[in-house]
């Protein structure tokens, strides 16, 4: 009798074992479906992520075909527009009064109704100013300095940098309309010469 107890027992502990490990799978299994559904979800996730940037991009294509299109028959309907960009020539101005002095390089600058002009003529730089509403070229005092950068600074002719003495400067002049005279200290100069 005592041996048929233990040999219960032993089945019974058996049986609790076996129940252990197939609960023990059943949690295994239960987590892995677990993990298969949140991959799911996160592939899912992403697969509508795409389908949205490429409903974004789709709808991005679909505008700008529309735009070029819209382009296109825009240029049919004006092809003069088109033309005229490509048919761009220079001729010479029958209106306007030759430049004072012939050269082959010069720098120009407009203020106004007044175009300045700088002639570097043997080392030189003459200045004249063509006036659009007389139709006139008048000359201008030089420069205080050759080889300089010309501008306007607020509706003033100005000067930057150059040469004295083939010496780089800094110095900035500026025109005195009044007076017709270049007037250095109007402007700080430049900290670095430039020529």
């Amino acid at each position: 009798e005592q041996e048929m107890h233990t040999k219960i027992q032993v089945k019974e502990q058996e049986i609790q074992a076996k129940e252990e490990e197939i609960q023990a799978k059943e949690h295994e299994l239960q987590a892995n479906e677990e993990l298969k559904q949140c991959e799911m979800m996160v592939k899912e996730k992403e697969i509508e992520q795409r389908s949205h940037l490429l409903a974004v991009k789709n709808t991005s294509i679909e505008k700008l075909t529309d735009q070029v299109k819209t382009l296109q028959q825009h240029n049919a309907a004006q092809p003069h527009l088109l033309s005229a960009q490509y048919q761009l020539s220079w001729s010479p101005c029958a209106d306007l009064c030759d430049l004072p002095e012939s050269t082959l390089s010069q720098s120009v600058f407009m203020i106004g109704d007044v175009v300045f002009v700088n002639l570097p003529i043997d080392n030189l730089d003459d200045m004249h100013q063509y006036s659009i509403n007389d139709n006139e070229w008048s000359t201008l005092p030089r420069p205080m300095v050759v080889g300089f950068g010309l501008g306007q600074l607020s509706g003033k002719l100005i000067t930057v940098g150059g040469r004295e003495n083939e010496t780089a400067v800094g110095n900035v002049y500026q025109f005195n309309e009044e007076s017709q005279q270049w007037e250095e200290n109007a402007i700080p100069p430049m900290p670095t010469p430039r020529a």
